[in-house]
């Protein structure tokens, strides 16, 4: 049996024009009240019921560290909405997604919003967007381009309305008796229910005591629920269904079939080597980025993992770091997390989790505080990183670094070395490291310095100097002495 397909819409848009508040509207609810910074945090789906025909929203993360998480919403959706702030017009985020929506053919709207506020100005947006080649209907192009506020309600309806038309015009349709297809859209674990995931129909139908399997996870459906948490027992296209208990995580944006039990590993067979790519584990750059952090990440689902991951990688080539995840999981900061961290001087970040008051205690005990990064938001953590490593490197602009040219004398505690400055200062009585191709081989004190043969208490960048070196290491030419 072929039916109208109830349209599945992705709300896009730069951080802050309104998306979420637009779709808190929408279905009458408070969304936009419980999500951290006003941000959205995940991809969550929900059905409304526009005058008798359904329509099955995507609230895609606006924040551009969530890039993977959008361009998936823009692969299930059948029409997206472009929202634009007419106060603010045209941003980054904004022509990016413009792109995506351009190569991915598929039909949007564009949704002026914030139309109420005495700042918003429509005609210089719709410039903006016809120098970008985005020509709305009412100045002879193909994009439908409404006026709304998500505040009043002004608009609404005549959104509603164009993407139930555009459904019409462009004949969406779908079989619904066979078995269903469909989308992971979020997944997590539930303390009392265990592995569940929020997916949407694509095709087919659903029905409880079905085995739904993914390449990663399977479950027998035994928790199948609406998005607003309604019992269900069957479920066709287009709707969005929480499910489980799965019998480990399965990962967002991976395509699921109904089965049964016989085929799980037929269907499984050819994607294993997948189930351990949930997320990557090193970031790199080539051998010349100019330092190594190693970095331990908890969170509270894998779409918050994947999208740090992101974050972090444009840190690192922003940056020319090289960062490398030791670990990256799920769930609240463990003990073993922070001796993790602890041995191996690494940063823990930790995003939108709730830690126990015995583990920040016993951060602020193993002196781990200064490297740790706890919020709920997520550009919160990007820019709080940033920051610490723009001081750190600062500091560590300001140690002196000496070239040893010559070794004169080496007893087992004292090295009398020979060396020019590279940069920064050395002073009398600090303590060094002593490095080697670039890797630490040994520390030590300078107990004696010395510039044309005169005692001084330190020394600056391009000058010579000797020095005397309180070590038990094996000092040789070319070796770096760097102050601490």
């Amino acid at each position: 049996m072929i039916i109208k397909k109830p349209p599945i819409v992705s709300i896009l848009g730069h951080i802050d024009h309104g998306k979420t508040t637009l779709l808190d509207y929408i279905r009458k609810s408070k969304l936009a009240l419980k999500e951290a910074g006003g941000i959205t945090q995940r991809i969550g789906a929900y059905e409304i019921d526009y005058k008798g025909e359904k329509i099955t929203f995507i609230d895609t993360p606006g924040h551009q560290a969530f890039y993977t998480l959008r361009e998936r919403g823009i692969n299930i959706s059948d029409v997206s909405i472009l929202v634009i702030a007419a106060d603010e017009g045209v941003k980054d985020q904004t022509l990016e997604i413009i792109n995506y929506l351009k190569i991915s053919k598929i039909p949007f709207i564009i949704a002026l919003n914030k139309i109420d506020k005495k700042e918003a100005d429509p005609s210089r947006v719709i410039s903006q967007l016809i120098e970008l080649e985005v020509i709305p209907e009412r100045w002879g192009g193909d994009i439908p381009l409404i006026e709304v506020s998500a505040y009043t309600g002004q608009g609404v309806d005549d959104l509603l309305e164009t993407i139930i038309i555009l459904r019409d015009i462009y004949d969406l349709k779908v079989e619904i008796n066979k078995k269903g297809k469909g989308y992971i859209v979020e997944s997590f674990k539930d303390p009392k229910r265990g592995f569940l995931a929020s997916a949407i129909v694509i095709e087919g139908e659903v029905k409880y005591g079905d085995f739904l399997i993914t390449k990663s996870a399977f479950c027998k459906i035994k928790i199948f629920e609406d998005d607003i948490g309604e019992k269900l027992e069957k479920a066709y296209p287009s709707k969005p269904i929480l499910v489980g208990n799965f019998n480990n995580l399965p990962l967002v944006g991976e395509s699921f079939e109904i089965s049964n039990d016989k085929d799980i590993s037929k269907i499984q067979q050819s994607l294993k080597e997948q189930e351990n790519n949930q997320i990557k584990k090193i970031i790199f750059l080539d051998e010349k980025a100019r330092a190594d952090y190693l970095l331990i990440i908890k969170a509270d689902n894998i779409g918050s993992l994947e999208a740090l991951n992101l974050v972090f990688k444009k840190i690192s080539e922003d940056n020319n770091l090289n960062l490398k995840i030791l670990k990256a999981d799920i769930g609240p900061v463990t003990f073993e997390d922070l001796k993790l961290a602890k041995d191996l001087n690494a940063f823990l970040i930790s995003f939108n989790l709730k830690n126990s008051k015995q583990i920040l205690e016993e951060i602020k005990n193993l002196n781990l505080h200064k490297k740790f990064f706890d919020s709920r938001i997520i550009y919160q953590i990007e820019q709080d990183f940033v920051n610490f490593i723009s001081k750190k490197e600062e500091i560590e602009s300001l140690k002196g670094e000496l070239e040893v040219l010559a070794v004169f004398n080496q007893t087992k505690s004292k090295k009398t070395i020979g060396g020019r400055m590279l940069k920064g200062k050395l002073s009398l009585n600090q303590k060094i490291t002593i490095l080697r191709n670039k890797e630490l081989v040994g520390y030590g004190k300078i107990i004696s310095l010395e510039k044309n043969k005169n005692p001084v208490k330190e020394i600056n960048e391009k000058e010579l100097s000797g020095l005397i070196i309180e070590t038990n290491t094996e000092i040789k030419e070319a070796d770096i002495i760097k102050g601490v």
